[in-house]
């Protein structure tokens, strides 16, 4: 897709943030639709685990898919992600990015890199192409199976070839972070000309699935640090400088989340409210909606009520505040309009 195609799409996504700011309603800003709940690999961390290539679970059709796409449409939504399971396992992928296309929506795609290749004509049409890698090689191949690490660089090598916005996305846990694979990452990255962000994983139960995954508190605070530092060196770093200082300084050492009961014990300004449910949900691939990875499994079903009614009661059952997850404190900054903030999505995600 062409810049100028992106910039427009990407400027309506801007103004449907800018709505709802100024008339206070709330709008599903950005929804990231989980179009298929097939995979090709089996990443032990996965939050979409309990539909995970699960036969019993039916998927949605293209039409079922279209007619949800209209009705996210027609709640005020012009952002939205693609992901899976693995959205390119779909034959009709192609069909559904040109439908969304057609409603003028700016279009992301978070996808593990196999298949791009075989998809590049239809992944020449999004606006930004999230690529899954968890380090180098030896990092990554723990993580998610033999021998991809091979098959996402070639992947990604492709799709910069094809002049696709690419970024890079890691998760961060205790092998990603350590000093062979995070320098491979960053300068990986910074000698492809693409983007790079962390995100921590907010699997309930990771602890018990690996011990040896998830960083300590103290592990945490280095890392962000140096990430910070990373940045500043002008390595391609996508999140923005408020939003890691944020995750470096938050008020609850021994928690990853303030909830309502929390509040009277923190300082007002030193949490930034969670946009997750508020003007982002997910969509399931069995089309239960959610506000976030750390509320998998709460929502409503998109068949048995619509999804303007799940989007509504939603809400209702938001009793969280804040998250110390770095991408959900980035596109909470985002949606919430923080100028810094803002002015670092335009300039990674649009221009």
């Amino acid at each position: 897709m062409s810049s100028l195609k992106t910039l427009y799409n990407g400027r309506k996504a801007i103004y449907g943030l800018v709505r709802k700011k100024v008339t206070g309603r709330r709008i599903p800003v950005r929804v990231n639709f989980l179009v298929t709940k097939y995979c090709n690999l089996e990443c032990f961390y996965c939050y979409a685990e309990d539909v995970l290539n699960v036969k019993e679970i039916p998927e949605f059709t293209l039409d079922e898919l279209k007619d949800l796409i209209d009705q996210v449409y027609d709640t005020g939504c012009r952002w939205v992600n693609i992901l899976g399971g693995e959205p390119l396992i779909r034959n009709d992928i192609e069909e559904i990015i040109d439908y969304l296309r057609s409603k003028g929506m700016f279009i992301e795609m978070t996808t593990n890199g196999y298949f791009i290749k075989k998809r590049i004509e239809a992944l020449k049409k999004l606006d930004h192409l999230a690529i899954s890698l968890d380090g180098n090689k030896k990092s990554n191949d723990r993580a998610r199976g033999e021998g991809s690490f091979e098959k996402i660089i070639e992947g990604i090598q492709c799709a910069i070839d094809n002049g696709i916005k690419v970024r890079v996305h890691a998760t961060l846990c205790k092998r990603t972070m350590q000093g062979e694979s995070f320098d491979f990452l960053v300068n990986y990255c910074k000698d492809m000309g693409i983007t790079l962000n962390y995100s921590e994983n907010g699997l309930p139960g990771i602890e018990e699935l690996d011990p040896d995954y998830l960083l300590s508190e103290e592990e945490a605070l280095s890392f962000y640090q140096g990430y910070e530092e990373m940045k500043a060196k002008g390595y391609p770093i996508v999140s923005s400088e408020v939003a890691v200082d944020y995750v470096a300084k938050w008020p609850l050492p021994d928690k990853t989340t303030i909830y309502k009961k929390d509040l009277a014990d923190i300082p007002e300004d030193s949490y930034y409210p969670c946009q997750l449910g508020r003007n982002q949900c997910f969509i399931s691939a069995d089309g239960n909606v959610y506000p976030c990875t750390k509320k998998w499994g709460e929502g409503k079903n998109v068949g048995d009520v619509g999804f303007k009614a799940a989007w509504e009661a939603m809400e209702e059952d938001l009793d969280c505040v804040a998250c110390k997850e770095l991408g959900t404190i980035e596109q909470s900054l985002i949606t919430g309009l923080q100028s810094r903030a803002l002015v670092n999505g335009i300039t990674n995600f649009v221009l």
